[in-house]
């Protein structure tokens, strides 16, 4: 997840801290703008871990992505497992699965973290965005409101409160929203999707498990015309990428992938679709600039890349030259050429890395891995495909997700 901001936002960052400063005497690490000499003003970037702790409060880790440098370390929620920025948003909200809360802060500054509740037994496990005004809470138990599933919730970021909650399949895991025209799709533990509407947002329809293949993640297309559903097939069944059109209730088409394929995600600079095989080692990569569902292609296939033992999350650079794979069955990160599809190089993580989640900065210059089983965040310099640091999550506690601006 990543997005861009510009100056004027960061200026506007500036001016709330230095409000929040003289009225609060808490003090937290800040990160200013770096402004080159005489020219143009220089646009910071940063990366954000969140930290599950399964014993209590979550953490997230703050990064300077131009020096490695940990810059403020913030108390969470219990179970601290997913975050999310709203689209141009200076606010970054994270779930606390454990104690069914959202917070939202703003990052680099010293304003307070706000704690946001959710229905008890909401349990929330995701948090996704394409609208300004709004954050959704994907939350995977049974509440008051929805006692026989699970539930999106809606959070107007104007009221930082619950204002709707919809209820869905049961045990759901993962959604995504078309920035198209809003609709949310979200999978459900029993193999289904459902389907929901902005208005509300409310329940439209469910789409039922195609020919035995069961769905486990979703993302949207460049554009938000398109859904995009991975799923997994039975037992040594190969499995499928499902297209949706956004707004629909039905599957409009379906090509194969390769075994149990776990991930995906969209490469907005070159308009392509990355999916992680990873019962088989590859990588399938697809032209998402070339859909057309009633076509014998929906949606081309450009390459199978061979890659590292059990890859389980991408990240193209938005330079458009490089993706990087990360292998959780080989402890290890392999670097791809965006133009070949050839495999470049391999860079080792640290023994036991058990890597859960990667993703890169948008000046294309560093990778961040969330290595669940060492406590730490490797960071990946893409000049040389060196690995520059690791930075250790704080006592008890696991990077489990990394959002970069």
């Amino acid at each position: 997840m990543k997005f861009s901001r510009n100056i004027g936002l960061l200026a506007l960052a500036a001016s709330l801290w230095a409000l929040q400063t003289a009225c609060d005497d808490q003090y937290r690490p800040v990160a200013n703008p770096i402004v080159s000499p005489g020219g143009q003003p220089q646009t910071s970037h940063f990366a954000w871990v969140v930290n599950f702790n399964p014993n209590g409060a979550g953490t997230t880790t703050e990064i300077d992505v131009s020096g490695d440098t940990n810059l403020a370390v913030n108390s969470m929620g219990n179970g601290s497992i997913a975050e999310a920025f709203p689209p141009s948003s200076l606010a970054l909200f994270v779930a606390n699965r454990d104690n069914d809360t959202v917070s939202e802060y703003l990052p680099t500054l010293e304003s307070a973290i706000t704690t946001i509740s959710l229905l008890p037994g909401s349990h929330p496990v995701y948090l996704n965005s394409a609208e300004d005004s709004f954050m959704f809470v994907l939350n995977s138990g049974t509440n008051s409101a929805c006692p026989n599933g699970g539930s999106v919730s809606a959070i107007p970021v104007s009221t930082l409160s619950v204002s709707n909650t919809t209820c869905t399949g049961p045990n759901p895991t993962i959604m995504a929203q078309s920035s198209a025209n809003n609709y949310i799709y979200v999978v459900n533990g029993d193999g289904s999707i459902s389907v929901l509407s902005p208005a509300g947002p409310a329940l439209v329809g469910t789409i039922a498990p195609q020919n035995g293949q069961t769905p486990v993640y979703v993302t949207a297309s460049v554009g938000g015309s398109y859904i995009f559903a991975v799923t997994q097939g039975g037992s040594g069944s190969a499995g499928t990428l499902q297209i949706i059109a956004a707004g629909a209730t039905s599957v409009a088409a379906s090509v194969p992938l390769g075994m149990q394929p776990t991930f995906a995600v969209v490469d907005p600079t070159l308009n392509r679709l990355y999916v992680a095989n990873t019962g088989d080692n590859t990588v399938s990569v697809f032209d998402a600039s070339n859909v057309n569902p009633s076509s014998s292609t929906p949606i081309p296939l450009l390459a199978t890349v061979p890659v590292g033992t059990g890859p389980i999350g991408i990240t193209p650079l938005q330079s458009g030259t490089l993706f990087y794979v990360a292998n959780a069955g080989s402890n290890d990160v392999t670097v791809v050429s965006a133009n070949s599809f050839s495999p470049l190089t391999t860079v080792a993580l640290p023994t036991g890395a058990n890597p859960v989640f990667i993703t890169s900065d948008p000046t294309s210059s560093k990778v961040y891995v969330a290595d669940k089983g060492t406590s730490e965040t490797s960071i990946i310099q893409t000049s040389n495909n060196t690995l520059s640091q690791n930075i250790a999550a704080p006592a008890q506690q696991q990077p489990v997700m990394i959002v970069t601006e």
